[in-house]
């Protein structure tokens, strides 16, 4: 990242626990640039449709600034801006374009009793482990860019919240140098709700006063490495929406630059309208390699459900996916994905097919 060095003599108090700031608050900005070919096939729209195309070309693009500051008591502040051309949409999904958009945009304090978010960020959901991916992400990766009928699952299961506006709170790491514990809780009383979009009425698409908390455990057995972590979230519905509570549990171990892992999550009622409930859930597997400057993975992912906010039930979906890149210079990453999927709808028609990627990355 380049830096820069904005002089300050003073910030604004926060709740009277930062003081001004004696030095400069540092402002980084970095990002990236993606370049997407692919070639794709989905059964259920092949045929129908005579103008299908087969393969397209995708440019993806995100901008971080961040600024960082301590005070002189000790605490840290900052905040992160970050917009990108990969929309998040209403289902939670990203989605290329020529107009660059929020991602992340909050304020953060830090100090020994931890981190607290206040604005558009991941959250809690951070913490959530499940199968290891290279690259473009493979099974919960970018492939569903390049497909139209496709309502796939997330790793994460209940997961479409996680850039909307919140309060998120990170405890401290406990433990020792091998071995810590970190917890984390995040609020958000609108779903799928961001920047300064103000919600005067509740909810009556999808979701109010979603809650979602997670725990992550990280060891040191040298040369074993692990993460084990759970989740648990839950949201109230509407006239159209159930109420729904989901729990989770993901884990991954490494040696000598293998990493295998995997994850389960029961979505509940997540999704489910009130006159026709379709409890779902999500889980996969799978493990990668990295040697040198290059990483290769492979992972399945299989589920059930009414995912995402559609109105489509998916009787089951299975994707498995490999994958692999190359890092020529630092920054600098080619990417192969191969994701083929699978899946059964209960009323609509089922779609067989796949997308074969290839992609040049800078970051900076």
């Amino acid at each position: 990242m380049r830096k820069f060095l904005l002089a300050t003599s003073a910030l604004v108090a926060f709740a009277g626990v930062a003081q001004a700031a004696p030095s400069p608050i540092d402002v980084t900005v970095g990002g990236y640039v993606d370049f997407r070919a692919a070639q794709f096939h989905e059964s259920s729209i092949a045929p129908v449709a005579a103008n299908r195309r087969s393969y397209d070309f995708e440019t993806a693009y995100k901008v971080n600034v961040e600024a960082a500051g301590k005070a002189s008591n000790g605490i840290e502040y900052g905040a992160l801006v970050s917009l990108t051309n990969e929309a998040v949409s209403a289902d939670g999904y990203a989605a290329g374009g020529t107009t660059a958009k929020i991602d992340q945009s909050y304020v953060w304090l830090s100090g020994g009793w931890g981190k607290a978010l206040f604005g558009d960020s991941h959250g809690a959901s951070d913490l959530f482990v499940s199968a290891p991916t290279v690259g473009e992400g493979q099974i919960d990766g970018k492939y569903v860019d390049f497909t139209d009928s496709l309502v796939r699952l997330r790793a994460a299961g209940v997961d479409a919240e996680e850039n909307s506006t919140k309060v998120s709170y990170f405890t401290p790491k406990v433990g020792n140098a091998n071995h810590k514990l970190q917890a984390a809780v995040s609020f958000a009383p609108n779903v799928n709700n961001q920047g300064q979009s103000v919600v005067t009425r509740k909810n009556t698409v999808t979701y109010n006063d979603f809650l979602e908390g997670s725990v992550q455990y990280t060891g040191n057995w040298n040369p074993v490495t692990a993460v084990i972590s759970a989740t648990a979230s839950g949201a109230n519905g509407n006239n159209t929406y159930n109420d729904f509570a989901s729990f989770g549990f993901g884990a991954q171990l490494g040696y000598a630059g293998f990493t295998v892992g995997g994850s389960y999550v029961d979505t509940g009622d997540y999704d489910t309208l009130t006159t026709d409930k379709k409890s779902g859930d999500v889980w996969t597997i799978g493990g990668k390699y990295e040697f040198d400057k290059t990483a290769v993975a492979i992972n399945y992912l299989d589920g059930s459900g009414r995912f995402p906010l559609s109105g489509e039930t998916v009787k089951n979906f299975s994707a498995v996916g490999v994958g692999a890149t190359y890092t020529w210079f630092p920054g600098l990453t080619s990417a192969v994905d191969a994701v083929l999927f699978s899946q059964d709808h209960v009323a609509a028609k089922d779609n067989d097919g796949h997308v074969f990627m290839l992609s040049q990355k800078l970051a900076f």
